[in-house]
């Protein structure tokens, strides 16, 4: 069975706008450097906010050495600088294993700390598209599922996920909003179930993915590697580098980079594990003829 190929991401975005916009093109460790230095974002009052973005005080802001990159910026206090950095660090690690998802950073402008968050340029939020039937959601959905449980975030639902409807009439999925993750628990928040595909957790009220169980079952770890492959290429001492970096208002910034990378790592592990003991490595499915046509002609679009 042949699937849309997720992982050439600058590819499968397709347009510029969107490409840059999520910073595609550009290295990691790159965006890191730029992301960092404070005030490379300026105020701009004349902006034209989203309602939604309005009601919850987010402003306008520019980068100041490129213009027509736009943000959203809010002002916080001591008290969500943590979970600020945490979403920084989330964002970074999607865009090392090809995971589309809008900037989410902590910065400073005239001294005083922001959160801000990258504008998706003519996107609107999922929760009104029927994405348990379209395939291309449906499975950036599941394959987003891996990173979400990696990051333990479990407060995911539609309106965590923006879409884009490209010029090639493809829809493209962005995650946002990653300010319940906890990447500092030990050991394993989210377990598998053992004979069945599933999840139990402590946080019974929230969820991992708006996709029931039952939506998984048909796939193979072809699939599924399209994401796994790039969490276990993912370094300890890489690791450790980045969230340095997004953690640099932290007294504690070595120490826990070291214990935020060693959980990484180890639930990489675990997840990748879980897999593999429920799905098998080739799904010989006779029903995926016509899902394969799509598969072939996506992909040889983009080649």
């Amino acid at each position: 069975m042949e699937y849309f190929n997720y992982t050439n991401t600058v590819d499968f975005a397709g347009d510029q706008d969107l490409v840059s916009a999520l910073e595609l093109s550009t290295p990691t460790e790159e965006i890191l450097a730029r992301y960092t230095t404070d005030d490379f974002l300026v105020p701009a009052p004349e902006m034209r906010v989203p309602f939604f973005a309005e009601i919850r005080n987010y402003l306008g802001a520019r980068e100041r050495n490129d213009p027509g990159s736009t943000w959203l910026v809010r002002k916080i206090d001591a008290t969500a600088v943590r979970a600020t950095e945490m979403a920084m660090i989330c964002f970074l690690v999607d865009h090392i294993v090809k995971s589309l998802s809008a900037p989410a950073i902590i910065t400073r402008i005239d001294g005083e700390f922001y959160k801000a968050t990258k504008i998706v340029p003519r996107s609107e939020q999922l929760s009104g598209a029927n994405y348990t039937e379209i395939v291309e959601l449906k499975e950036q959905l599941m394959l987003d599922l891996i990173n979400r449980w990696i990051y333990s975030d479990e407060d995911r639902n539609p309106n965590n996920y923006l879409i884009r409807y490209n010029s090639h009439n493809n829809q493209i999925l962005v995650a946002v909003d990653f300010l319940n993750v906890d990447l500092v628990s030990e050991g394993i928040k989210i377990e598998g179930t053992p004979e069945k595909f599933g999840w139990t957790r402590s946080e019974k009220t929230r969820y991992l993915t708006p996709l029931k169980a039952e939506n998984f079952l048909k796939y193979d770890m072809s699939f599924f590697n399209m994401r796994l492959d790039w969490f276990r290429k993912l370094e300890r001492p890489r690791l450790e580098n980045l969230c340095s970096g997004a953690l640099r208002y932290s007294e504690e910034r070595e120490a826990l980079s070291r214990t935020i990378a060693d959980n990484l790592v180890r639930r990489v592990e675990y997840v990748a594990t879980y897999f593999n003991s429920i799905f098998p490595a080739v799904r010989d499915d006779r029903d995926g003829g016509k899902y394969s046509s799509m598969g072939k002609s996506f992909t040889t679009m983009y080649d």
